[in-house]
């Protein structure tokens, strides 16, 4: 089994969202799938929360998105590597291209919101399925953005 790290964002504003909005998501661009498939466990300002928290409003859980992973690169040197491509360009994209999840807290938001100004999302890996083409030091999971959108 390979070694997971969670991740915790910077503090994030909760007063620009206002008072009443109807629905809450927090949305991880550029989420990256290359290596194990694992349920990122989502717990707002609880930096200590790790894989046996339980998943209660007490602990600060939101929700959770789930990763299928690819198990590493199973072809030649390069095979796997992500290179872009022009947005005019009518293929799909790479297999591998950082993907996009969306996970609805509304309520765990509101929570935070009424607890202060700002909040932290701590991402607990809890790794399904691994192979051994998944480096022993593999950090999960690995996202270029992390947002809360608020609809009223």
């Amino acid at each position: 089994m390979s070694i997971s790290v969670k991740a915790t964002s910077p503090e994030i504003d909760l007063e620009s969202l206002g008072a009443d909005f109807s629905r809450a998501d927090i949305e991880f661009e550029g989420l990256d799938h290359f290596g194990s498939s694992y349920e990122g466990r989502l717990f707002l300002n609880n930096a200590a929360a790790d894989a046996d928290t339980p998943t209660t409003a007490e602990t600060g859980y939101a929700g959770s998105y789930y990763i299928f992973g690819h198990g590493g690169c199973f072809g030649d040197e390069g095979h796997c590597d992500v290179a872009p491509r022009s947005p005019y360009d009518p293929r799909p994209p790479h297999a591998l291209w950082p993907i996009r999840k969306v996970v609805i807290a509304t309520d765990a938001i509101r929570r935070a919101a009424h607890a202060g100004p700002t909040m932290t999302i701590t991402v607990v890996p809890v790794i399904l399925s691994t192979t051994d083409k998944v480096p022993a030091d593999e950090t999960i999971p690995k996202f270029q953005l992390v947002s809360v959108i608020a609809y009223q």
